[in-house]
């Protein structure tokens, strides 16, 4: 079978050239690049658009097939979704043959001693067996060219890592070792030429770390020069957004050294704490745009790969409290998908917790999202006056409502109160109050004009369509009289 991106790639020095003077134009997910918007609260698109982050962990997609990559890239574009997160080059033995792509090619030629490199990652010597980042193998990043080109195309931001370190900075996971071996020197080369190869490709942003954050001088050294090479490497005046992955509990500005860079202030939990992180993330001065970057995943506890026991279902509770803490967005992921290991991730595509995704990808797009400041957070009043618990509790009610008064969003948890007060003062007027069922993504009338004047106090209807208790309230004071 002739590969579509083989055929592409013809044609990519011509694609590159028309995008260098110009922003490329996409479907309806809006029109890169990116950019903080003129609060620095969310991202909008180049024209100006709320651009919301709704984001699909794609780790090892560089290893895809063509045919293997577009079944993944129509399901999500499918679910609303559009953004994903990928590594550039592969060093986890989970993922999918790497550090190989889906032709055989390794992303570098020769080793630190000058020998060919033939893609081993296991060294008796690092400082002489590990691949020269300075010599890049062609055919392999032809393949990625391509592959970053057809994510524009399809009207997706990438979150892209040029070397995922890895957990600890000290595993087979990623490639700490191999930056330290390289040095600061090749490491700084290695980040220009990453820079400079994709300074028309308008839909990136750059990933920094990679679940690690405490680095000692050789590791922060190499981790330095690679960041000074992508931003020295970065067309001027148009540099592209830095986000980072540092070790589990932090985000983004927490990395001492390296978080005054970042211009995306992602939240990473391995533990669930996306509301208390997200929020975390939101509050940082000065204001940068804020994300849920990393939480449990879709079939990751014991209902699947048992890598995380923080992962009980339904997990979509993590996504929702991420979203209502941070405004910007979040990006998810599944555990049999993000290695595309084998076949059986196109099993795993279509599961409960990526049909949840898909009405929260909906519900977002649906209202003004961008409008809204989370409950005790820049001014906003406590929008929960009763059972709402604490921001690190099973049962804490995440809300936020618009500072015009006109939307109030809150998540109920499925260990959420039975009933709870909203403080519906911070509404401009009566409200049209509805509940939203995040397992089914049907909507339940409450009352068409309630009044704003004092506090009141809300009931769950009973079990959504997944059977469980979480349900979303959502008052519309400026629709509650039509």
């Amino acid at each position: 079978m002739v590969h579509r991106r083989a055929l592409q790639l013809a044609g990519l020095a011509i694609a590159f050239a028309a995008l260098a003077d110009s922003a490329r134009s996409v479907d309806a997910q809006g029109t890169f690049p990116v950019r903080p918007s003129a609060d620095g609260r969310v991202l909008v698109d180049a024209s100006g658009r709320p651009f919301p982050i709704l984001g699909r962990t794609a780790w090892f997609m560089a290893m895809l097939s063509t045919a293997d990559a577009d079944v993944f890239l129509n399901d999500t574009i499918a679910r609303g979704f559009n953004a994903v997160e990928l590594a550039m080059i592969g060093h986890d033995p989970r993922g999918r043959h790497v550090p190989f792509d889906d032709r055989g090619a390794a992303p570098f030629l020769r080793r630190l001693d000058g020998r060919p490199w033939q893609g081993g990652l296991s060294y008796a010597d690092a400082a002489a067996d590990a691949p020269d980042f300075t010599t890049p193998n062609e055919a392999y990043w032809r393949g990625i060219d391509a592959l970053l080109a057809d994510l524009e195309a399809r009207g997706l931001l990438a979150f892209v890592f040029p070397a995922y370190v890895g957990y600890a900075g000290n595993t087979n996971q990623g490639w700490m070792a191999e930056l330290v071996a390289n040095g600061p020197d090749r490491m700084r080369i290695y980040g220009e030429f990453i820079a400079r190869r994709y300074a028309g490709r308008h839909n990136l942003v750059w990933m920094l770390g990679g679940d690690f954050g405490e680095f000692d001088a050789a590791q922060a050294g190499a981790e330095r020069a690679l960041i000074d090479g992508l931003m020295r490497g970065d067309p001027a005046g148009t540099p592209k957004l830095r986000s980072a992955e540092w070790s589990s509990e932090t985000i983004g500005t927490d990395q001492p050294e390296f978080g005054p860079l970042i211009t995306l202030n992602g939240a990473y939990t391995f533990d669930g704490y996306t509301a208390d992180h997200a929020r975390r993330a939101y509050a940082v001065t000065p204001v940068r745009p804020a994300f849920l970057l990393e939480e449990p995943y879709d079939e990751e506890a014991a209902d699947g790969t048992n890598v995380n026991r923080h992962a009980t279902q339904p997990v979509r509770r993590f996504q929702w409290w991420g979203w209502l803490g941070s405004i910007g967005g979040y990006v998810a992921g599944n555990g049999y998908v993000w290695p595309f290991a084998g076949e059986a991730w196109r099993s795993h595509l279509n599961t409960q917790g990526s049909r949840d995704l898909a009405h929260l990808n909906a519900f977002i797009r649906g209202l003004a999202w961008h409008a809204l400041v989370p409950s005790g957070l820049d001014g906003m009043r406590e929008l929960i006056t009763r059972g709402g618990s604490c921001v690190r509790a099973p049962d804490y009610i995440a809300a936020a409502a618009s500072r015009d008064g006109s939307l109030l969003v809150a998540y109920v948890p499925p260990a959420g109160a039975g009933s709870f007060d909203v403080d519906v003062r911070a509404m401009r007027g009566p409200v049209r109050a509805r509940w939203f069922d995040p397992a089914g993504g049907s909507w339940h009338p409450i009352a068409a004009a309630l009044p704003n004047t004092v506090p009141h106090t809300f009931r769950l209807p009973g079990r959504n369509t997944a059977k469980e208790r979480d349900w979303v309230l959502v008052l519309d004071a400026s629709l509650a009289t039509q």
